[in-house]
């Protein structure tokens, strides 16, 4: 009997080890092993999440983001996948096995940046923030101290910092706070409290809007259940403020043809673009596509607002949960849609069209919209649907129209 019991509570314990949360120490309680041998290992991974860094510098330099698996940065900035790998792991064979596991390759490291949504376990007043809007916020509190990349597998957790350092700590880095800061206003909860991500709180009625071309292919996405602004109205609240002149309907901007009838705006950080979610859920694509072209812009922006990072397009495919972010960089796919006095040029930047209103004419100015295409890492893969999300800074983008291809 007594066997049995603990067999039975072998397995259990076995079982909760197969499966640890995303805040669970990665190792188990192991025997105890050379101390030179865990000191040389420890040093072999501290120069792998240094070298994990400057690819993770290099890709910002290019993408101006972040990757969102540690996987995209092999092998153009990352050519030995091995490097990935934990040298403690190599000689043990455990990999990373929790939520945050690394979705394409076998990593020993923890991205802590990666796009996943958070759920209603730990954001219950938003469980569509993503893991990466949450260390954004912790770096508003407490600075480059937030690790971009742990390792679990040694005795104390190795964090590379959002700035280049690598320290331990215990497996909550957050613990070495506590004579700073109280670590609760650390937790996703805390921080997302009172927020809410509705993607209804704005839709308007479908007859506010023009109908849809019969003649429309269904790679020019139909976005009529998410607008929230008709383009004749000034939902900026300035009246004249519009883009009535705006040709609508089947449209050809920039040699790519969209579907022209509205607009969706997203929240910012002014008190008028409030009245707007901070993102639109499930976008339907259900298609294979080489590219996506987005036509779109930003109000609520200023000069001071280049190369922020102002929303994203995060993509769900249909055969597996992976997802993938698609950023939204101010003075690099958009501006606002009022030309602003002190702009300096940007290559980056593609204007589809521009024209005027009674607000822009007053000032002897333009308004304009932008044009970013994103070429697809998986075009044999179909895309079921994305989300419009809103880093809820200053600027707020809004979308017009989405061309698949």
């Amino acid at each position: 009997m007594r066997r049995s019991i603990a067999g039975l509570i072998l397995a259990l314990c076995s079982a909760l080890l197969c499966f640890p949360p995303a805040t669970a120490f990665a190792q188990t309680n192991a025997p105890a092993e050379d101390p030179k041998l865990a000191a040389e290992e420890k040093e072999a991974c501290t120069r792998n999440l240094k070298l994990i860094y400057a690819a993770i510098q290099a890709y910002q330099t290019d993408h101006k983001t972040l990757p969102n698996w540690l996987s995209d940065l092999v092998p153009q900035y990352i050519s030995d996948a091995n490097i990935l790998i934990c040298p403690r792991c190599k000689r043990t064979g455990q990999i990373e096995s929790s939520a945050l596991a690394d979705p394409k390759i076998p990593c020993s490291y923890l991205f802590e940046f990666c796009p996943l949504p958070l759920g209603s376990g730990e954001s219950p007043d938003d469980p569509a923030k993503t893991r990466r809007e949450w260390k954004r916020r912790q770096m508003g509190l407490v600075g480059s101290i937030v690790p971009i990349v742990r390792c679990r597998h040694h005795d104390k957790v190795l964090n590379l910092a959002f700035d280049g350092r690598v320290y331990e700590s215990p497996v909550l880095w957050e613990d070495l706070l506590t004579n700073q800061v109280d670590v609760a206003e650390l937790k996703p909860g805390r921080i997302f409290a009172g927020e809410s991500s509705s993607a209804t709180a704005k839709s308007t009625p479908a007859s506010r809007y023009p109908p849809r071309d019969p003649q429309a292919k269904p790679n020019l996405i139909d976005l009529t259940a998410q607008y929230n602004a008709a383009l004749t109205d000034s939902w900026h609240g300035i009246p004249k403020n519009d883009l009535s002149a705006l040709p609508t309907g089947l449209q050809t901007f920039a040699g790519t043809e969209y579907d022209v009838r509205g607009l969706i705006q997203l929240r910012g950080k002014t008190d008028f673009s409030k009245q707007f979610p901070t993102r639109v859920n499930s976008i339907k694509i259900h298609q294979k596509c080489a590219r996506l072209h987005f036509l779109h812009s930003s109000g609520f922006g200023a000069v001071a607002d280049e190369g922020q990072h102002v929303g994203s397009y995060v993509l769900h495919f249909a055969t597996n949960q992976m997802q993938l972010e698609i950023p939204i960089i101010y003075g690099q796919d958009v501006r606002d849609w009022h030309i602003l006095g002190g702009e300096k040029r940007s290559d980056e930047l593609t204007v589809a069209w521009t024209g005027s209103n009674g607000v822009s004419a007053d000032a002897h100015n333009s308004i304009r919209l932008f044009t970013t295409t994103w070429v697809n890492v998986a075009p044999g893969v179909e895309i079921e649907s994305l989300d419009f999300v809103s880093s809820a800074n200053s600027a707020a983008p809004f979308l017009i129209a989405i061309t698949a291809d």
